[in-house]
């Protein structure tokens, strides 16, 4: 039988439970998750016009879950203006009080266009519900002028000596510079700040950035960066973060631009047990090196999957092939979505559909695909209901759809978990005993 048919726990069986229009359409850049300490999560969505909404679930008097979306005022947005990019992120971990950042650029009187990015922060605290808090910190605005046109607003962050772990912006140009803004303590501002103390992979590189994607690992000592760049250039650099030494460095260049770049672990967060029907092994990442590879995605080509980098550098390639059709790719993300342990890759097309990539016996195969009303934009996978189990929000040229996994299906498989997990648990204790 064909993989398509069999992977019952893929996109296939997914239900479509929302969906809403947007007002005027987004970009790749539109969309950005709100992560919840406490309560839902929820999903922050920008149309080109102004308009921005936040999309959660909650409960009504029956006890059942309704879709609840609301536009969002955001001050300091002004007529005429054009929403460029929007990125969140929780600025602690304990309540909800997010960082959002916006990009926008728009025309003055004198005909020439100014460029900014508004930063909004300073929430209401515990005290109040998630919408109330999000609402709030719309309305508390700072504004940094930009001197280019913005494109990818991406926030990540830094090891200071001085002041520990803080989170930075960064933002791609128009004048072939990435950007860091990082927030100034003295004057309670946001300021641009010098790139290469912080992140000497990224300077020099003369040409438009389309993605960026940083990942830390090895306890926050190391780290992998990836940039896709419009002219087709992809410079991966791995760094010592303790003295912000460059240890390895690759260049690849392709024919066509580098829609987006993403470096993940074969393993999903969070799952300690590989559930794959070919095995089940228990893994401990403490004792050994994590299995990191890195997808590149070009607008034209196929797909490129480089396999365990840390182990076998840029040595160990596989091209995901859609079949005879040539698809242009716009988006791309990693996500679990078949909830096996391991990660699988999800590319969204111009052609409306996500194609979804698992890897079986070692190799990449093609395992799901679903069709869409219009280009795939941005894809993101989280618990929006609060079940536990996550769902899938695909922003596609004309509206969001929120994809959620089939009840029956989870309950199947959580049923089959805990039976495997008895199991393995009842292995262990019989080891322990002889």
């Amino acid at each position: 039988m064909n993989e398509l048919q069999t992977n019952k726990y893929s996109l296939g069986t997914m239900i479509n439970i929302h969906w809403f229009p947007l007002a005027s359409q987004g970009n790749v850049y539109s969309m950005s998750k709100l992560c919840s300490s406490h309560g839902t999560n929820k999903i922050l969505v920008a149309s080109l016009k102004r308009k921005i909404f936040s999309c959660g679930y909650q409960p009504n008097e029956n006890n059942t879950l309704r879709p609840l979306v609301k536009e969002l005022l955001f001050t300091y947005i002004p007529s005429g203006a054009e929403i460029i990019s929007i990125d969140a992120y929780n600025k602690q971990h304990y309540d909800e009080d997010f960082v959002i950042g916006i990009t926008i650029i728009k025309p003055n009187s004198e005909g020439r266009v100014e460029t900014y990015l508004n930063i909004y922060s300073e929430g209401a605290g515990e005290t109040e519900n998630a919408e109330t808090s999000i609402e709030t910190i719309a309305q508390n605005c700072l504004t940094v002028e930009l001197t280019y046109t913005p494109y990818l607003l991406y926030h990540t962050s830094i090891r200071d000596e001085e002041i520990g772990e803080e989170v930075v912006w960064l933002i791609s140009g128009d004048d072939n510079q990435l950007h860091m803004i990082r927030e100034d303590k003295l004057s309670h501002g946001y300021t641009e700040f010098q790139l290469d103390k912080y992140f000497p992979e990224l300077i020099n590189l003369e040409t438009l950035v389309l993605w960026i994607n940083v990942y830390y690992y090895d306890n926050g000592k190391r780290r992998l960066t990836a940039v896709a760049c419009e002219c087709g250039l992809v410079k991966i650099s791995m760094i010592n973060v303790e003295n912000l030494v460059i240890i390895h460095e690759w260049m690849l260049r392709y024919d066509k631009p580098v829609t987006s770049v993403q470096i993940f672990p074969q393993h999903s967060d969070g799952m300690f047990y590989s559930f794959s029907d070919n095995v089940t092994t228990k893994k401990d990442e403490s004792t050994s090196q994590p299995i990191i590879n890195i997808l590149v995605v070009t607008a034209l080509d196929p797909a490129i999957v480089f396999m365990d980098v840390l182990r076998h550098k840029l040595r160990k390639d596989v091209i995901l092939r859609l079949g005879d059709t040539t698809e242009c790719l716009l988006s791309s993300y990693i996500a679990d979505v078949n909830m096996d342990g391991n990660n699988e890759i999800l590319l969204g097309t111009y052609t409306q559909e996500i194609v979804v990539f698992t890897l079986i016996k070692n190799q990449w195969q093609l395992t799901d695909r679903r069709k869409f009303d219009a280009p795939i934009h941005s894809m993101c996978y989280l618990d929006l209901t609060g079940d536990g189990v996550r769902e899938l929000v695909v922003l596609t040229q004309r509206g969001v759809y929120i994809l959620q996994h089939d009840p029956k299906h989870v309950n199947q498989l959580w049923t089959k978990r805990l039976k495997k997990l008895m199991k393995i648990s009842c292995n262990e204790n019989k080891i322990i005993e002889k």
